[in-house]
């Protein structure tokens, strides 16, 4: 019988540029082993992962699967759950090195399978490439940038009409609803992202996540109506209480919190924003309601303007991302080429071997 399989992206790209919480994949202290993969852009390292996910997956084992978020349907890592086991892509923008190097990680380097022969003949325009890239992206992040601006005006024109007697109210009730046990430990928090803007637009993958959860309660509302203050503050009582907790980041503000799970007590309180856009069933919850509409600083008009102007700097951001993508693309074809694709069979069923060994220790 075949074990799940869950999606997260461990990096976004934001409105502080490309942002890792790569540290929170797998902790040092519980892993097996670490598997770093360092190599070129077209040298097999997503298509590595995903075969050794979807074999280990179909033997049972539960796996996450990491996204990229430049390129969504590229891993930047897995997870073999019950065995622990990671691998994870070590190459830049998410720089990962060994740091118990044979205690717990190793490299896998892809280079050696390639012909560097090969990359005489296109070594100026794989440098040129790469500094498009780059340049892309960095116009991509000033949108964003620009985005960030505009949706914080967009939250003190809610702000200054919330009733905030309301909303202390109800975090109190829905921090009693939630816990009603403690364990004598301190909860652990990992944190990650369920949403990204992506050269496919803007991606989620929170409905996946919330599959069997039993309690699910629904923050619907505007920016500036407190959500990630609610959720940063459940999250953190909830550790208190001895309970882990999954923190799941906005993809613009990676400060502020978009979402959290609750593993151990099957609950989750998810926020349906003006990035996913998502309909979650769950006790529904309307921020809408705590705001004083009549309040002569409430201007419908304005804040109709500010979010015509949010969304249009978000699409100019991720047509950005989708043109280094297609960048990325390019330089794919010049490493392709130059590898050596039946060595990286027998890599496959090397690293098939090297983790099945670990079996016998769970």
């Amino acid at each position: 019988m075949k074990g799940k399989i869950y999606n997260y992206f461990p990096g976004g790209n934001t409105s502080k540029g490309f942002y890792s919480f790569y540290k929170y994949i797998i902790r040092q202290e519980e892993a097996q082993r670490i598997i770093c993969i360092k190599g070129g852009p077209g040298t097999g390292k997503s298509s590595l992962m995903k075969k050794v996910g979807h074999f280990f997956n179909d033997k049972g084992y539960d796996i996450e699967m990491h996204h990229c978020s430049s390129d969504n349907n590229s891993l930047d890592g897995i997870v073999i759950k019950g065995l622990n086991v990671a691998i994870l892509d070590g190459t830049a923008p998410h720089v990962v090195d060994p740091v118990n190097p044979g205690a717990v990680d190793e490299v896998l380097n892809m280079g050696e399978h390639w012909n560097e022969e090969g990359f005489k003949v296109s070594r100026d325009k794989i440098i040129e490439t790469n500094k498009q890239i780059g340049a892309t992206f960095q116009s991509a992040y000033r949108y964003l940038g620009a985005a960030k601006l505009v949706h914080d005006d967009w939250e003190n024109q809610i702000n200054s009409a919330l009733i905030y007697e309301k909303i202390n109210v109800l975090e109190k009730e829905l921090i009693n609803k939630i816990l009603l046990s403690s364990i004598p430990r301190v909860g652990f928090q990992r944190h990650l992202f369920a949403t990204a803007f992506t050269p496919e637009g803007i991606v989620t993958f929170i409905d996946t996540l919330l599959e069997n959860y039993d309690n699910i309660y629904v923050l619907n509302g505007v920016p500036g109506t407190e959500k990630s203050r609610i959720l940063s503050s459940i999250s953190n009582t909830t550790s208190k209480n001895g309970f882990d907790v999954e923190v799941y980041h906005q993809p613009l503000i990676p400060e502020k919190i978009e979402h959290i799970l609750i593993p151990g007590i099957s609950t989750a309180i998810v926020t349906s924003n003006e990035i996913n856009n998502m309909t979650f069933s769950g006790n529904q919850i309307y921020m809408e309601n705590f705001i004083q509409v009549n309040k002569s600083n409430y201007s419908k008009d304005r804040i109709l303007d500010t979010k015509n102007n949010f969304n249009f700097l978000i699409i100019k951001a991720i047509d950005l991302i989708s043109s280094a993508k297609k960048l990325h693309d390019q330089l794919e074809t010049h490493y392709v080429p130059n590898m050596n694709f039946k060595e990286l069979d027998i890599v496959y069923d090397n690293l098939i071997d090297k983790i099945s060994k670990y079996e016998k220790n769970v």
